[in-house]
C-alpha cells in the first residue's frame, strides 16, 4: 500500500536570516549555498516563512500585498551581474550593514536606493512581459503611497484616491506612469531571482514550503481595492480586528490589528479571492502552510477601539465551504495547517480531518499539558517542529523550564548528561532531535537556531510584542561548523531521506 506521506526532514529558516555583506539574506549565492547544506545533510524541505512584501514593520504577517515579492530580498549581486549596478554602488550597499542582525530601516534605504538606480540604466523595458494578474493594481498602489510619504490608503490627501474612484484612478495612472514601472521592474526582478532560487533547490531534491498569513494588512493593495471583501467601511475605517485570545505565547490575548474578512461576500464570489490567493501561492512554492488554520473554522474577534486582545469573541469562519472551492480549482491542497492556538476543539479537528490536510506538532507544548504533542503520540498526517518561529529556541525551553518539567522531560528522552551544554554538538539538542525522527510523523521540521544550538537570544520572533522581531542572523561559517553527516545517518536509519515532493 502506498503511503500518503513521504519521511522527510527540513529545516525552518527565514530567507533574511541568511548570512551575507547586504545586512539581510537574499535570493543570491548564500541561499544557494543553504541549499547545498540540506542536501548534503539529507534534509529535503526549506520552510522560508512568507517572503511577500512588508510593511513598516516589517513583520512577514504583515505584509503591504499578498502577492508582491519582497524587495529587500533581491540580491544585489544578480544586479550587478545583469548590468545594472557597478562595483562602486555595490561597495555603497555593503557600508554600515551588520553582520549578526538585522538593520531593517538601513537596508530599505539602501536596497531601495539601489533599485532605483538599476531601474534608470535600462536601455530597454523587459520587465514589461511580466504581467501577473495582480501587477498593476500593486504597482499603482505602491506609486500613489510613495507620491503620499509611505503613508497607508485609509489616510491619503486624495478623497477619491483613498475611495479607488475609477476617474482618479485613470488620472493617477497617467500621471505616476513612470513611478509604476519603477515597482513592475522591482517585481519583475524578484520573480527573475525567486525562479533560479526555487529552480534550483528543486534540482537539489530540496522543497521550498511557504507560508499563506490568514490576514492580509489593513495598509495593503487588497483591502484598498477590494475593502468589501473585508470588515472596512467605504471610507477606510474597520469596525473589528483580528487577533488572538490568551494562549502559550500571550496571557492577555494578541491584537493583531488585520482587517478581519466578509465571509459572506466571499461565499457569493465563490471564493474567487481565495482561489486567486492560492493558485498564486502554488506558484510561488512547493508546499504552503496556512497560518493560524483555527481561524478558518472560528476566528476571535476585537473591537478596532480596543487595545486588549482579551475583549474578543469568536465568530464563525468560512468552514469547509472555502475549501470545497480549493479543492474544487486544485485538487489535491499541496498545504500544511498551522493548527494550533488557544481553544482548539472539535471544530477544527472535524475541519481538517474533512480538508485532509497535514497538522502542526510542536515539541515545546508537549510537557504543557497538551499530549498531542508528545513524540509517541505522532502520527504520520503531522508535520513536527522543535519549535515554531513563535517559540524561543529549543535550548532557552530547558532552560526556562521549571526543574521538575525540566527533569520529566529529559526522563523522557532517557538523557542522563549534561544538559546545559549548547552549540551545534550539544547532546540533549541532538537526543531531541533523534526522537523526533523517530517518531511517526511523516515530515520534521528544525529550526535553524535549534540545529545550531543557540539560546534564546537568537530567537525569530515573540508574539504579542513590537520592535525587535525578525532580526537575528545566522553569521558566515555557521553551516560548516554544523555535522551534516550525523543528520544525513540520522535519515537513513529512521527512514527520512525521501524527497518532500
Amino acid at each position: 500500500m502506498k503511503k500518503k506521506h513521504k519521511r522527510s526532514t527540513g529545516i525552518l529558516m527565514p530567507i533574511p536570516m541568511l548570512h551575507g555583506g547586504f545586512g539581510i539574506g537574499n535570493l543570491g549565492e548564500e541561499a544557494r549555498g543553504f541549499i547545498d547544506f540540506l542536501k548534503t545533510a539529507g534534509f529535503h524541505a526549506w520552510q522560508v516563512l512568507p517572503v511577500e512584501q512588508t510593511g513598516s514593520c516589517f513583520s512577514p504577517y504583515k505584509c503591504i500585498s499578498t502577492y508582491a515579492g519582497e524587495p529587500m530580498l533581491i540580491d544585489p549581486m544578480g544586479l550587478f551581474e545583469m548590468g545594472l549596478v557597478d562595483e562602486n554602488e555595490l561597495s555603497a550597499r555593503m557600508e554600515g550593514m551588520k553582520n549578526d542582525s538585522i538593520d531593517y530601516n538601513a537596508v530599505f534605504e539602501k536596497q531601495w536606493n539601489l533599485l532605483r538606480a538599476a531601474f534608470n540604466k535600462l536601455d530597454n523595458k523587459p520587465y514589461m512581459k511580466f504581467k501577473p494578474f495582480w501587477l498593476d493594481e500593486y504597482a499603482l498602489y505602491m506609486a500613489v503611497k510613495a507620491q503620499n510619504n509611505g503613508a497607508p490608503w485609509f489616510e491619503w490627501e486624495d478623497e477619491k484616491l483613498r475611495g479607488y474612484d475609477p476617474l482618479a484612478i485613470k488620472a493617477a495612472e497617467k500621471r505616476l506612469k513612470k513611478e509604476i514601472e519603477f515597482y513592475k521592474f522591482v517585481q519583475w526582478v524578484f520573480d527573475f531571482q525567486w525562479r533560479a532560487v526555487k529552480k534550483y533547490a528543486n534540482e537539489q531534491g530540496v522543497s521550498i514550503i511557504g507560508d499563506i498569513p490568514i490576514y492580509v494588512s489593513e495598509d495593503s493593495v487588497e483591502v484598498w481595492v477590494r475593502r468589501d471583501l473585508f470588515d472596512a467601511t467605504p471610507e477606510g475605517r474597520f469596525p473589528a480586528v483580528g487577533g488572538a485570545p490568551p494562549d502559550y505565547f500571550a496571557p492577555n490575548g494578541q491584537r493583531w490589528g488585520n482587517p478581519i474578512y466578509n465571509w459572506v461576500k466571499m461565499k457569493k464570489e465563490g471564493y474567487g479571492w481565495w482561489i486567486d490567493r492560492v493558485k498564486a501561492a502554488v506558484e510561488r512554492y512547493d508546499i504552503v502552510r496556512l497560518d493560524h488554520f483555527r481561524g478558518f473554522d472560528k476566528y476571535w474577534s476585537i473591537p478596532f477601539e480596543s487595545s486588549d486582545g482579551r475583549e474578543g469573541k469568536w465568530i464563525k469562519g468560512a468552514g469547509m465551504g472555502l475549501f470545497n472551492a480549493l479543492k474544487d480549482r486544485f485538487g489535491k491542497l499541496p498545504f500544511i495547517a498551522e493548527d494550533l492556538g488557544a481553544d482548539i476543539g472539535e471544530g477544527v479537528e472535524r475541519l481538517l480531518e474533512k480538508t485532509g490536510i497535514r497538522g502542526m506538532r510542536v515539541l515545546q507544548f508537549g510537557f504543557d499539558g497538551e499530549g498531542g504533542h508528545l513524540p509517541h503520540g505522532f502520527t504520520p498526517d503531522r508535520v513536527v517542529y522543535t519549535g515554531t518561529h513563535d517559540n524561543t529556541t529549543l535550548l532557552a525551553w530547558l532552560f526556562e523550564m521549571t526543574a521538575e518539567k525540566r527533569e520529566q522531560a529529559l526522563e523522557y528522552i532517557g538523557f542522563k548528561s549534561d544538559w546545559m551544554e549548547g552549540g551545534v554538538d550539544s547532546p540533549v539538542i541532538k537526543s531531541w532531535i533523534r526522537t523526533l525522527y523517530m517518531s511517526a510523523a511523516s515530515l520534521v521540521i528544525i529550526p535553524i537556531q535549534d540545529l545550531l544550538g543557540y539560546g534564546g537570544d537568537t530567537r525569530t520572533n515573540t508574539p504579542g510584542t513590537v520592535g525587535g522581531n525578525w532580526r537575528f542572523r545566522i553569521r558566515a561559517g555557521a553551516l560548516e561548523q554544523i555535522d551534516s553527516g550525523f543528520y544525513k545517518r540520522l535519515g537513513d536509519i529512521y527512514g527520512r531521506n525521501n524527497e518532500v515532493l
